[in-house]
């Protein structure tokens, strides 16, 4: 999950409609806009709410914009005004952009002056299953959108781009504990925020979402050398995808896994090593798309295309992450996605729920 980000920032890259006489594009950040042509010069500051940006009724009638918005029902079931992408004449609009209030300045951060959140569609549980939280076996990291943070990657920075893929986040690892005076190894499992109950044997294991990773016997086998090896604590992430996860089946006849990050005690390991420590025990990766040089176009082009794990559904979009480590002091550990367009303005974008 990302956050969501409402800012005053400089409209930019002005540029004819090509099929709409009385609108523009634009570009803000790096998501592109239609705009009423003639309202805005390049460099005009705007506050800019992404799509999925959730305002209170009061805001959206003070800003004579409810007419834009749709009424949807969030994870807590309530009612809300949503910011939406669109496509008008043809071309994609991710957002709204209004004129700043007096005293706003360039790079402010306004969300709490709207009263913006991010929008949560409707949450989907496995009843009954919840197990209390455990620190040592965190949360993947909050992976936010590189339209809304296109300068944090550098041009020419070595990166990977990897396919996103549209299932559900799962997270399987150990702790060491002490019994009895010896070290012994705690599975642990569960969803992007909820630690699962584990099953009462292997059969139950293999048949629940989220344990069913560590019914793979590379799975099991990589975890296990890493206790071996004396680590207090990994964590394997990763998708679990297919048929009744979400709306992509992928040509699936059974639910797979696919891992994309692997932290060892306190940190992630670098790309080439998470890949050889997978590599070496055949726990298959998301699927790489490009390795290289960062240039935010091919990233754009990569976000499209047939999925390379098979079956008629398009790529949701892309993950990218510098081969090396490093955090950044906007959004922490650097990892960036880039949802592709067919898929936004999809019919499997607006049928997402949201997995604890």
């Amino acid at each position: 999950m990302s956050h969501i980000k409402v800012e005053v920032i400089a409209l930019r890259d002005l540029r004819p409609h090509p099929n709409a006489d009385a609108l523009e594009l634009a570009t803000v950040g790096g998501w592109q806009l239609c705009v009423k042509k003639g309202a805005h010069r390049n460099g005009d500051a705007v506050v800019y709410f992404e799509a999925g940006t959730a305002l209170p009724p009061e805001v959206a009638d003070r800003l004579l914009v409810r007419r834009y918005l749709a009424e949807k029902t969030d994870a807590f079931g309530q009612r809300v005004l949503v910011v939406q992408r669109i496509k008008l004449r043809g071309e994609a609009s991710f957002g709204l952009a209004v004129l700043p209030e007096p005293g706003m300045q360039l790079g402010q951060d306004v969300r709490e002056h709207y009263g913006a959140t991010k929008f949560f569609p409707p949450l989907r549980t496995t009843a009954g299953d919840a197990e209390s939280d455990d620190p040592r076996f965190p949360a993947y990291t909050e992976i936010e959108n590189l339209r809304s943070y296109p300068d944090v990657l550098q041009p020419g920075e070595e990166v990977v781009i990897s396919e996103k893929i549209h299932g559900t986040n799962a997270r399987v690892g150990f702790v060491a504990e002490s019994h009895d005076g010896e070290r012994v190894l705690r599975w642990r499992a569960g969803s992007r925020t909820v630690r699962r109950k584990e099953p009462l044997d292997a059969a139950a294991r293999a048949q629940n979402t989220y344990w069913f990773p560590l019914a793979l016997l590379g799975v099991e086998a990589l975890l296990r050398e890493l206790f071996e090896q004396g680590h207090e604590r990994a964590v394997l992430y990763g998708e679990v995808f297919g048929p009744g996860i979400q709306a992509y089946r992928y040509g699936q006849a059974t639910i797979g896994f696919r891992a994309f990050d692997l932290l060892v005690d306190d940190g992630f390991l670098d790309h080439d090593d998470f890949a050889a420590t997978c590599a070496r025990h055949g726990v298959e990766l998301a699927p790489a798309l490009h390795r290289g040089a960062y240039d935010l176009a091919a990233v754009r082009r990569l976000s499209e295309g047939p999925s390379l794990l098979g079956g008629p559904d398009v790529r949701e979009g892309v993950v990218v992450k510098p081969i090396t480590e490093r955090t950044h002091p906007q959004i922490g550990r650097v990892i960036l996605k880039y949802l592709g367009d067919a898929y936004l303005f999809g019919s499997a974008a607006e049928q997402d729920t949201t997995d604890q």
